[in-house]
């Protein structure tokens, strides 16, 4: 615990950028190369986001890695009680990166060549500026995501009022952005399941 709560007050203070630890809070010592990144607050982790990494690491033939940031954007920060509460929740062979990088931006410049694996909802916010700030644009960002050899990896989800499953549809974008995705089709993935749900359940 001591070493997880040196690197804790070490990214807090800006001395590293990440670290990767797993379940039982040890640290670990790798590149993250040719990585797959489920980036969420897994409040708890659930069969949904532990199958659709799965997908993405066979499909894809990528290193797995979640990514919990505990800066948001629009959100209090998680204290290190919550993230520890959090981490127990996985499974212990699972990798978790720990950033303050809220901004897929952020996460390019820090994880480089990676395939950022995200659901219909985060997909919608990434291509709404109304969520970016005043000195900052979709051009930039995807600027960047193309600079650093990213990619989104996008699966959809049942809406919660019609149970009609819901995806990007690459044909919406602008062409221009259209490189940046790569859609996961109903047929291939297809899990009916959220935090808030399994919160509910678990109380």
């Amino acid at each position: 615990m001591k070493n997880f709560t040196d690197h804790i007050k070490s990214l807090n203070n800006e001395k590293i950028d990440y670290f990767i630890t797993d379940s039982e809070l040890n640290i670990i010592h790798e590149e993250i190369e040719n990585a797959a990144i489920l980036s969420g607050s897994f409040n708890p982790v659930h069969s949904g986001h532990i199958n659709l990494l799965d997908y993405c690491f066979n499909k894809l033939n990528k290193n797995k890695f979640y990514e919990i940031s505990i800066s948001n954007v629009d959100k209090p920060d998680i204290d290190k009680e919550d993230l520890v509460g959090r981490l127990e929740k996985f499974q212990k062979q699972e990798k978790i990166l720990i950033t303050r990088s809220p901004k897929f931006v952020e996460k390019a410049t820090l994880f480089p060549n990676s395939y950022f694996v995200i659901g219909y909802d985060t997909a919608i916010r990434v291509l709404d500026d109304s969520y970016l700030e005043a000195n900052e644009s979709l051009d930039d960002l995807f600027d960047v995501i193309k600079e650093k050899k990213c990619k989104f990896i996008v699966a959809g989800r049942a809406n919660v009022v019609t149970s009609k499953f819901e995806n990007l549809n690459l044909q919406d974008l602008l062409e221009k952005y259209r490189n940046s995705f790569e859609i996961i089709g109903e047929k291939d993935f297809r899990e009916d399941v959220s935090s808030t749900q399994k919160r509910r359940q678990d109380n």
